[in-house]
């Protein structure tokens, strides 16, 4: 039996892709969580919490970020700092890649005129700067139009979208990537509040273990959902 392919396109309606994304926004402007890296634009504090939600849980991060912060309050200061004291500032959290990411990018960032770039190829070049890390902080902290597609965002996008995509299946993953930038909003702003509200859908409401279409604002355009209803 041949395998299934994943497709170069998930094919969504325009007019379904405008109601998701203002369902979405809309449910996120009442519900959202109260998390401090959303109460800033710096893209060095951006960045930060950004690496340190990669493979940790929120409560955590809640700890050590703000306490990192106290410590190195800028990228430059930083890039001052001998590694092994940005390693002992980071101690407790684990992953420990992501810290002397942080200290190489520190120190890349100064010698190239010591701001971070808010093009997200810019910020692919430097250490540790993944596609999703990259969308994170040239949206939340520039309110640039970019995508991005964590574990969560790839869950509401296959669920709502595409249910029977494999996304371990070659192209799978890059058909959510390009279906993430086609649902972008033009405004940079509301892209700021889109992505923040598909990753906190994908946070409380459409989880990996069950996906709570009845508690769900984009239920009546997701393909999960409008299923669930029929059942």
């Amino acid at each position: 039996m041949t395998p299934r392919r994943a497709p170069r396109e998930i094919v969504v309606p325009h007019a379904r892709r405008a109601e998701f994304s203002r369902r979405l926004r809309a449910w996120y402007r009442r519900h959202h969580r109260d998390l401090p890296w959303r109460r800033t634009r710096d893209p060095y504090a951006v960045l930060v919490s950004e690496l340190m939600l990669q493979q940790t849980q929120v409560a955590r991060v809640q700890e050590f970020y703000p306490r990192f912060l106290a410590r190195f309050p800028t990228l430059a200061a930083v890039a001052r700092a001998p590694r092994a004291r940005v390693m002992e500032a980071w101690s407790g959290l684990g992953y420990y890649a992501r810290a002397r990411n942080l200290h190489a990018l520190a120190k890349q960032v100064a010698r190239d005129g010591g701001s971070l770039p808010g093009d997200p190829a810019a910020l692919r070049e430097l250490p540790g700067v993944g596609a999703y890390t990259a969308g994170a902080v040239a949206s939340f902290a520039y309110e640039r139009r970019a995508a991005l597609v964590d574990t969560n965002v790839a869950r509401v996008l296959r669920r709502a979208f595409a249910p029977r995509l494999d996304p371990a299946r070659a192209g799978g993953v890059r058909a959510l990537w390009r279906l993430a930038e086609r649902l972008l909003p033009r405004d940079g702003r509301a892209v700021y509040v889109h992505n923040q509200a598909l990753m906190e859908l994908g946070a409380l409401v459409c989880t990996a273990r069950r996906a709570h279409c009845g508690a769900c604002p984009v239920r009546a355009v997701c393909r999960t959902g409008s299923r669930a209803a029929r059942a």
